[in-house]
């Protein structure tokens, strides 16, 4: 474990519109890693642990991987903390939330973050293997208009992407190949 100062709580949107908490952590050396996220899972573990901005914080990694606040250390809170509220809507799209057991849904069908998500797991290594297809070429493909769906990819142009700053001949071209190497994939890789 190691104790750092918690800065601020991020929300992360899902591929199924699930909203998760993020810790933003001063920088802590931990389990051979520097650590400045952690995940404080929902809203009820929030309240639960009482986790407020400007905390002392104390973070384990879950099964030596995934960094989380495990607890806080209530002498040193700040004298003017507040509880964390959860977000009255999704913080990506400004859609309804609706309320799942612990989580918190975003079910606007039209949320760009839970499509930025969902076209990052279906380009995935064990998906669709598209190689090239990173989050930041996801968000660059998303903010361009040029993906609206997973099946926009299939009908990209190279003068399109190379029209995009940092895309190049080169780049478009792998991507290109990648995307077009994945329609071999099997059925259970799709779906």
């Amino acid at each position: 474990t190691a104790r750092t100062r918690l800065k601020a709580i991020t929300i992360q949107v899902g591929k199924t519109g699930i909203l998760s908490p993020v810790a933003e952590l001063e920088p802590v050396f931990l389990s051979l890693s520097t650590i400045s996220r952690a995940t404080l899972h929902n809203e009820e573990e929030i309240r639960r642990k009482d986790i407020r901005v400007g905390d002392l914080v104390t973070v384990e990694k879950a099964g030596e991987i995934i960094p989380a606040v495990v607890s806080v250390n209530l002498k040193k809170r700040p004298k003017d903390s507040k509880p964390i509220r959860p977000p009255p809507q999704c913080p990506v799209c400004s859609g309804p939330l609706r309320k799942e057991e612990v989580f918190l849904r975003c079910t606007s069908r039209d949320c760009v973050g839970q499509l930025k998500r969902r076209l990052q797991h279906f380009a995935h290594r064990g998906a669709m293997d598209i190689e090239g297809m990173g989050p930041k070429t996801v968000e660059q493909l998303l903010d361009a208009g040029l993906l609206k769906n997973s099946a926009d990819l299939y009908a990209l142009q190279k003068e399109s992407l190379v029209a995009l700053e940092r895309f190049g001949e080169k780049k478009a071209d792998n991507l290109l190949a990648s995307i077009e190497a994945s329609k071999g994939n099997t059925l259970e890789a799709f779906v």
